[in-house]
């Protein structure tokens, strides 16, 4: 788990020229160096490899301050939690807990943001004092 706080914001268009996030969520999204709406879903790939390379995130566990999850990226995030919650209500009445992966990228405009644009789910039930890890697929 990240110690270090992140603010949540979604990359839609609307966001991205906007002063308010479509979540809600602390406050206005990143400035981007560009005011083109999609600038999230592109990238500098020699400004990407630079940052990669200077890795300032391995000095500082704290240096990514926010991020920016795709839209396809938060419904899976939900369609996920969502069946936690219902497979959890099925066995005993409480939802379980969920895991998955995050697939992205820092974003050179804004090299303090986390750029997420993909999720994967994880076949594995966690609980407060266990994880169950039973799918064949994961063992």
């Amino acid at each position: 788990r990240i110690a270090a706080s992140i603010s949540i914001k979604t990359m839609t268009a609307a966001a991205a020229t906007s002063n308010t996030s479509s979540t809600g969520v602390g406050g206005p999204p990143p400035s981007s160096s560009s005011d083109d709406p999609n600038a999230r879903y592109t990238f500098n790939d020699a400004a990407l490899t630079a940052l990669r390379k200077s890795s300032p995130w391995k000095d500082d566990p704290s240096y990514f301050t926010s991020t920016a999850i795709s839209p396809s990226a938060v419904m899976k995030m939900m369609t996920h939690c969502h069946s936690g919650v219902e497979k959890g209500v099925k066995k005993g009445g409480n939802p379980i807990e969920v895991m998955g992966l995050l697939l992205g990228r820092p974003d050179p405009n804004t090299p303090q943001t986390l750029v997420v644009t993909d999720v994967f789910p994880l076949p594995i039930e966690g609980f407060e004092t266990r994880v169950i890890a039973d799918d064949g697929d994961v063992i």
